[in-house]
């Protein structure tokens, strides 16, 4: 089974349990980082699904960076081809990474048409034997993502909720569906920014709903136009509800993970400690579970949102 095969080669997940951190936040909260999976991302366990899956020779996305990189890597193990169609605004570290692991880079504007447009135009350029792959609409993207539950099931006795950052919804909609497989029922919320909360919009309103343009949240990985088609049915009968979180809540997180965590983690990732902090009520005197989904983030970017006066 590739799933099985999917796994041999995964990082496990880090378990954070912080003694400062529950001080600093008044209850206990249990952090699952995947800033140490390959490529510093959960997206890795997608990726890497994806190449083992396809009989394509080249394969083709379009990411701000994680989902890039890991593409890139993953092809680099499975030796196919790889490019990734990127903005212009995506960061010099994750563009120097999906080169680093021998992806191809197009880098184009996405205030001109959106990356999904110039994806299509890359495509004919590159002509047959290559295959476009969605970072989160598509089913082995889920199943590889679902490989997080199946780790996370062997604590279930530590957490009733957790709370994971969406975009498109490819790690939400793997986490639901690992846990059914694995029979745990456990409460999923999402967290979602609150410049870009198609997915919110979605859920609330029972089908999708797409933003015009790409959100200017800095959280990059968040800067979907919309959930996935896929990835919706899941969302709809799977999540809890989607908690929306402003711009300085994402910030203040990513400084309470460094200072009280030890754990660089990039905006996206910290989405999830951030809707706890802001709903701290809706989560008092349970055991919630908090997905850092990864920490691949610009050194001077960084240094300056966690930066106190």
């Amino acid at each position: 089974m590739l799933l099985n095969k999917c796994k041999t080669g995964l990082r496990p997940t880090l378990l954070v349990d912080s003694v400062k951190l529950n001080n600093e936040l008044g209850t206990r909260v249990l952090i699952a980082s995947e800033t140490f999976q390959h490529t510093g991302s959960f997206k890795f366990r997608a990726a890497y699904n994806v190449a083992l899956s396809s009989s394509a020779p080249h394969l083709v996305t379009a990411s701000s960076g994680n989902f890039g990189q890991a593409l890139a890597y993953a092809c680099q193990l499975t030796g196919k081809k790889c490019t990734v169609v990127m903005p212009e605004t995506s960061t010099k570290s994750k563009i120097e990474a999906v080169e680093g692991f021998g992806g191809e880079i197009r880098l184009v504007d996405v205030g001109v048409k959106s990356r999904g447009e110039w994806l299509l135009d890359v495509l004919i350029e590159l002509g047959t034997e290559v295959e476009s792959v969605s970072p989160y609409d598509d089913e082995r993207v889920i199943e590889g993502n679902s490989t997080l539950a199946d780790e996370l099931v062997n604590y279930k006795d530590d957490f009733d909720s957790v709370i994971v950052p969406i975009g498109g919804g490819g790690l939400s909609a793997g986490l639901i569906e690992g846990f059914k497989r694995n029979g745990v029922d456990v409460k999923v919320f999402g967290a979602e920014p609150k410049l870009g909360n198609d997915a919110a919009q979605s859920l609330n309103k029972g089908e999708i709903v797409s933003n015009e343009k790409e959100p200017a949240t800095i959280a990059d990985g968040a800067r979907t136009l919309s959930v996935g088609k896929h990835n919706f049915p899941i969302l709809k009968s799977g999540l809890t509800e989607i908690l929306e979180v402003e711009e300085d809540e994402i910030v203040a997180a990513m400084r309470l993970l460094f200072m009280q965590a030890n754990l660089k983690c990039e905006p996206t990732g910290a989405l999830s400690l951030a809707a706890l902090m802001a709903n701290k009520e809706r989560f008092e005197h349970k055991k919630p579970l908090v997905i850092v989904s990864g920490g691949n983030v610009d050194a001077a970017q960084y240094a300056k949102l966690i930066a106190t006066d």
